[in-house]
């Protein structure tokens, strides 16, 4: 049983670890033609959004590690593709990143992320998004998370909710201030 959890918890570990290191390497991967998806992960069928699953997601984050093509992944093909990721990022050469250049490898693989929140947002598809659209995933906020009716929202209501959307979802995401399927992403 011991075994089972450690061996359990060891592969979750390497799993969450691969996919982590992976939003890390999107970005200068897909400019520079690396394996992968050539548009990156807010594709269809790239776990993103409806339809999409977590284990596409390992799948595309695999292939960008997989160095040789061989639909395997080494510890030194990461290693090798972490320092070409650091490399790409490090604008004065000097081995390191500093604050400034970190932020900008960290802006560029969350870049994705941004763009499914932007699009959420835009619900007419005008590549804008409206004070309305703005405050939309918000409207009634207060009424669903007001459990005493008092007209506002204090810190043990939030908790309570929390806790109940964590039962009802079975997983750790559940913050119960999502009002659509759609951003629940």
């Amino acid at each position: 049983m011991k075994k089972g959890i450690i061996i359990g918890s060891v592969v979750a570990g390497l799993a969450a670890t691969l996919v982590g290191g992976a939003a890390l390497l999107h970005g200068a991967h897909a400019r520079a033609g690396w394996h992968g998806s050539p548009g990156g992960w807010a594709e269809p069928g790239m776990g993103v959004g409806p339809g999409g699953g977590r284990g596409a997601r390992g799948i595309a984050m695999l292939e960008q590690f997989d160095r040789s093509g061989d639909g395997q992944v080494s510890q030194e093909d990461i290693i090798a593709v972490r320092g070409e990721r650091l490399a790409a990022f490090d604008t004065d050469g000097d081995g390191v990143l500093s604050l400034a250049e970190y932020e900008l490898l960290w802006l560029d693989a969350m870049r994705p992320r941004m763009v499914r929140s932007f699009q959420r947002l835009d619900s007419d598809g005008d590549a804008n998004v409206t004070v309305d659209e703005f405050q939309e995933p918000f409207a009634g906020m207060v009424a669903r998370l007001d459990a005493d009716g008092d007209g506002l929202i204090n810190a043990d209501e939030l908790r309570e909710t929390m806790r109940a959307q964590h039962g009802k979802r079975g997983d750790r995401r559940g913050s119960g201030l999502s009002r659509t399927p759609q951003a629940e992403n």
